[in-house]
């Protein structure tokens, strides 16, 4: 169960303030170079978990948003014949996922969401059907409810149940590279999404978690890869790369977002991003 839900569940708020900060603190000192050095890494992505970006339109577009739907939106998504190639390079590498889950941006609002869940779904029944598939979804509008309710039996759905753009969500935007207590971390140990969300596939290929994906998206580093990692490979290069740039990464408490934040390298990458998207070669 995820710390913060299990926190709220059987501890009064005060104590679950101080065991938040106590943890942040150990977590902060955890990922500067000295003790990841003596250590190792505090987080390995998973094998077996995957989370697949459909696609980055979003109908909400909440504040702070780590798939930059909201900061920067774009109608670029995955394409069917894409699906179909993960789904032939999953059988060649007889590579067992113990969950995939579907998102974005809102995976429902993918123009070809219902085919892409038939080819999931057959894939499945055929090749691995103990393979959890889930969609997560922000369950906003009438046509988000509409695709949910056509889903076929055996998908999971994981509705947030969203009603706002402000919601609770880490200040993705502000950068480690940005603040001068991060100059000494270790940017290999990732964060926990990498062990409980999965590695991430996006239109542009393979990531240590499909956020790193989505950062690409914006600073145009080309970097996912066009094959499945093997499970030797624990992407360090390219945690290196994206989590200085990630919100997430921080190991220091936050209260609650309600409004956009945001620090300078963010802020020149959007501009960049405006004048000239990036362009990436896709998986």
């Amino acid at each position: 169960m995820d710390y913060k839900k299990n926190l709220q569940k059987t501890v009064p708020g005060w104590a679950q303030k101080f065991l938040m900060h106590s943890k942040c603190q150990f977590d902060f000192i955890r990922v500067q170079s000295p003790l990841s050095t003596l250590l190792g890494p505090q987080y390995k992505r998973s094998r077996s978990l995957l989370e697949i970006d459909l696609t980055w339109s979003c109908n909400l577009r909440c504040f702070n948003c780590n798939r930059s739907c909201e900061q920067m939106p774009t109608g670029e998504r995955m394409e069917v014949e894409q699906i179909e190639r993960f789904i032939n390079e999953t059988i060649s590498a007889n590579h067992h996922w113990k969950k995939i889950r579907l998102l974005g941006g809102e995976p429902t609002l993918h123009p070809q969401f219902l085919t892409i869940i038939d080819l999931l779904v057959t894939w499945r029944n055929r090749h691995s059907p103990s393979t959890i598939l889930e969609v997560a979804t922000n369950g906003y509008g009438e046509k988000v409810l509409t695709a949910l309710a056509k889903l076929p039996d055996g998908i999971e759905i994981d509705n947030s149940n969203k009603s706002s753009r402000i919601q609770p969500f880490f200040s993705f935007n502000i950068a480690p590279i940005d603040r001068p207590e991060y100059n000494n971390a270790a940017f290999t140990n990732g964060c926990r999404v990498i062990k409980i969300s999965g590695i991430g596939l996006t239109p542009y290929g393979w990531y240590p978690c499909a956020v790193a994906g989505s950062i690409d998206r914006i600073f145009g580093y080309d970097l996912g890869y066009k094959h499945i990692p093997n499970n030797e490979d624990d992407m360090h290069e390219l945690l290196n790369v994206f989590c200085r740039l990630c919100g997430r990464f921080k190991r220091q408490y936050e209260a609650p977002l309600n409004k956009p934040f945001m620090s300078d390298t963010w802020e020149l990458a959007y501009d960049r991003y405006k004048k000239s998207p990036p362009s990436l070669s896709k998986y």
